[in-house]
């Protein structure tokens, strides 16, 4: 591991490294923003083009296609280059954009979201892999929370910049301003990313086989995650995404150059698994509130949803505070940090569920705050310690294995969440004792997820 002395936000940010750090940044804004934006956007495309019972779907394929694009990241970007890459994903999620601008139908809608959740997913995902390939490694949590802070930002734009259409009832120039946006982050990155930063290589093709696997498994997490007329068969969907997961890992453990993980992912004693399995664990841990939140206060304190609104965005801020506060640690303090951190997710999991219910609502706030903070406060840091220690040949793949294993928590976290609400009740039209009932459970199960990521991460070392 690196000892060198973390540096000034002035050098991070000076000379050449400005240009780089904007287009990175830029990336990361289109995806979050982008993905956050259809929230308000949705209504006003249901009244247009219809399509109500295919609403889930836009946030289930998104999901499906980011997962599968950020998996698929490294070794693509071995293939065509990262700078070539990264334009690539840029003008996907433009004509993405497009197709939403124009489309008469949902089915045209969910299109364009799926091909604006691979090209977003794609972006983030290089940008972890050009922070680990542009930067000095102990430059790393300055940049990471300084692309906190945009991600912050544009998670509490999006639904706002949403909103502002939606209310003139413009959501299809909604759509044009991204796809705009994508189109100037294209010629943005022809002209700042260095042309040899990862160079094309005689690449074997893309594992299909293995990603077919990924995206059924990822499909059936997600459709278990918003399926709520069947307890047995969201249960089953759960059971066969987990299975579709293990076989993809050990498919992918097996293979040699065209392997899509680091191989060390599952390895929980070495620290680029330890790192990996921990982030995993602390988004399937805290995406409970975001699933549920907005209807459980709805029902329990009739908390409208732009308050519930606030208060996930909240959560964002949080992640920025968290990301900048404390991204200038020694090597020594980083890693009492990354303890911590997850020390205060588990404490303010143990919160949620103890204050959801019986209120008083204030109380939800420093929860929210405290897992924001706790997520900010220990990405970075995490992120450089993958990358150190994976071998030369996997650097890439563990940088852009952070965006697979969070989004892929998140999953997980979510379908969980549902099938434990639907055990207690809060299904078609649940009463107040269903939501409260669920307003308690829903969050006592991710406690022991918490506390197995602390439990985990305490065995990284220095």
């Amino acid at each position: 591991m690196t000892t060198e002395k973390p540096v000034s936000w002035g050098t991070v940010l000076s000379g050449p490294n400005r240009g780089l750090f904007a287009v990175l940044s830029f990336g990361v804004w289109l995806h979050a923003a982008d993905s956050t934006v259809i929230a308000t956007l949705l209504p006003g495309v249901v009244a247009d083009v219809g399509g109500e019972a295919f609403i889930s779907w836009n946030f289930v394929l998104y999901l499906l296609a980011s997962i599968t694009a950020a998996c698929s990241s490294a070794l693509v970007a071995r293939m065509l280059g990262l700078r070539r890459l990264m334009i690539w994903s840029a003008l996907t999620v433009a004509i993405g954009c497009l197709v939403s601008a124009v489309t008469p139908t949902m089915g045209g809608m969910i299109a364009g979201r799926v091909l604006q959740g691979f090209g977003g997913g794609m972006l983030v995902a290089c940008t972890m892999i050009g922070v680990a390939q542009l930067f000095p490694s102990h430059y790393t949590p300055r940049v990471m929370a300084a692309i906190s802070a945009v991600w912050g930002a544009s998670a509490f734009l999006g639904p706002l910049v949403g909103g502002i259409f939606a209310e003139f009832d413009m959501w299809r120039m909604g759509f044009w301003s991204f796809c705009a946006q994508a189109l100037f982050l294209a010629f943005a990155l022809r002209w700042a990313l260095p042309v040899t930063v990862a160079p094309p290589s005689d690449q074997t093709r893309l594992p299909w086989r293995r990603l077919l696997v990924l995206s059924v498994a990822v499909l059936c997490i997600a459709t278990a995650g918003v399926q709520k007329d069947s307890l047995v068969l969201m249960g089953a969907l759960s059971c066969i995404g987990i299975l579709g997961f293990v076989l993809f890992l050990r498919l992918d453990k097996a293979a040699t150059d065209s392997r899509l993980l680091p191989y060390s992912i599952t390895d929980m004693t070495h620290v680029t698994g330890i790192g990996l399995i921990g982030i995993f664990l602390i988004s399937f841990a805290t995406i409970a509130f975001s699933v549920y939140g907005p209807v459980l206060l709805h029902s329990l304190h009739d908390i409208g949803p732009l308050g519930v609104g606030y208060m996930i965005a909240l959560e964002s801020v949080a992640w920025t505070v968290g990301a900048l506060s404390l991204s200038g640690l020694a090597p020594r303090q980083q890693i009492i940090a990354i303890r911590l951190a997850f020390l205060a997710i588990l404490a303010a999991t143990i919160g949620l569920a103890m204050v959801v219910t019986p209120g008083p609502v204030w109380a939800i706030l420093p929860c929210l705050f405290i897992t924001g903070a706790g997520f900010g406060a220990c990405f970075g840091h995490i992120l450089q310690r993958c990358t150190e220690a994976a071998p030369p040949e996997d650097k890439d793949r563990a940088a852009s294995a952070m965006t697979t294993v969070q989004t892929v928590g998140y999953a997980l976290g979510a379908a969980v969440s549902g099938l434990v609400a639907n055990l207690v009740g809060y299904g078609d039209q649940p009463t107040l004792a269903d939501a409260q009932a669920a307003g308690i459970w829903v969050f006592v199960a991710m406690v022991p997820v918490s506390a197995v990521s602390v439990l985990l991460i305490w065995r990284l070392r220095r």
